[in-house]
């Protein structure tokens, strides 16, 4: 091959690099993120007193499962009622512009994106939009760390 052939080759395949892209078949079960995701239930609790001196309590448990799909269980009690239980099922993936964002369809609720923060064995943080980052310059968010349920 001639060298400016050879040269003309690589400014062609490193020009060509930053469009190319990753599909989901390319994540595999030994991913750290995919795997820290999927191998537990992840949950937060919330406890607090109202304005007029009444205790609250809301706890939210997480399960993404390998096949994208996932459950969200939301319980909150206030003193003095009963406590109320809803149950969603969801899609998610990580979007294909970055896999550090989760992209979650909640029938009822609507979309969401989790900007990872960090994703450990025991510990998932997350900036929280209902706007795709890739594609709204800072979106509005609210930040929320989830643990482990370690039975």
């Amino acid at each position: 091959m001639r060298p400016t052939t050879l040269w003309r080759t690589l400014l062609l395949v490193v020009a060509l690099l930053p469009f190319s892209s990753c599909t989901d078949d390319d994540f595999d079960m030994n991913d750290d993120a995919f795997y820290n995701l999927t191998s537990v239930t992840w949950f937060d609790e919330y406890y607090g007193v109202l304005p007029d001196r009444r205790e609250f309590s809301e706890s939210n448990y997480w399960d993404f499962y390998a096949d994208g799909t996932g459950v969200w269980d939301y319980y909150y009690q206030e003193e003095g009622y009963d406590a109320q239980q809803q149950r969603y099922y969801f899609d998610w993936d990580f979007t294909p512009e970055d896999f550090g964002i989760i992209h979650l369809y909640i029938p009822g609720v609507g979309d969401e994106f989790w900007m990872i923060d960090e994703l450990t064995p025991y510990r998932f943080s997350s900036y929280v939009s209902e706007y795709d980052p890739n594609y709204v310059a800072d979106p509005p968010y609210t930040y929320q760390r989830l643990k482990a349920l370690i039975e």
